[in-house]
């Protein structure tokens, strides 16, 4: 799908229309709090990240965020990218820890007007095309995106989400034990860690901080992955 630069509102009918030819439920986003514009269309945040700054923007007022324009309520926008890893700006996790840059975001996406900013290649596709050009620590930093996703939504007894990140997960967990060049110990680690995180919901023998040690082991490839960028 070919990126796309919003400079101004759209409607959640076509935000649901986009969200039905990618991840089925979401439509993931960058936006410029500063120009107050927002990139559509990526397969990964990090591409519409770079079309911004190819437009203009600075990387510092970039981020990245998922948009659920079937929820009803405040749950539609999440601040979840790993684009927002950046310890420079005393940002460490995949989230948006600044409660004045979320307010911003939100009245970017939320548009003066009231309207809403606004199909995918599926997971099985990047595998064939962009997911294999990634280096290990990069495909261990989306699929702890994914990990992520799926235990917050767990946590918040969203059966939906869950199930829908549970399998994004778990495919991305598989398309990296597939590629050929994390052979040996690196495939093992891969496998074990898949197994680890289905265990947070199949278990009933579940450590109490098994869920914490598992996002800080993803975080530690997502802190790796945008120091290489």
């Amino acid at each position: 799908m070919t990126i796309e630069i919003l400079r101004r509102p759209t409607t959640r009918v076509r935000l649901t229309t986009l969200a039905a030819g990618q991840f089925g439920d979401m439509v993931q986003a960058v936006v410029d709090v500063e120009r107050g514009v927002m990139a559509i269309g990526g397969e990964l945040h990090s591409d519409e990240e770079a079309a911004l700054i190819e437009d203009g923007s600075a990387q510092e007022h970039l981020w990245g965020i998922n948009l659920y324009p079937a929820e009803q309520d405040d749950t539609w926008l999440e601040f979840d990218s790993l684009i927002n890893v950046r310890p420079s700006q005393s940002n460490r996790s995949r989230n948006v820890e600044d409660g004045v840059v979320r307010d911003r975001i939100r009245k970017i996406v939320t548009g003066a007007g009231g309207r809403r900013w606004a199909g995918m290649t599926t997971h099985a596709a990047r595998a064939a095309g962009r997911w294999a050009t990634l280096s290990l620590a990069e495909q261990l930093a989306n699929v702890g995106s994914e990990v992520d996703r799926t235990i917050v939504a767990w946590a918040a007894q969203r059966s939906d989400r869950f199930d829908r990140a549970l399998a994004r997960a778990l495919e991305l967990f598989d398309q990296t034990a597939r590629d050929d060049r994390w052979r040996g110990h690196r495939r093992r680690e891969i496998l074990r860690a898949r197994e680890e995180f289905c265990r947070l919901f199949f278990d009933d023998d579940v450590a109490v901080d098994a869920s914490r040690t598992l996002r800080k082991y993803f975080l530690h490839f997502a802190l790796l992955a945008r120091r290489s960028a």
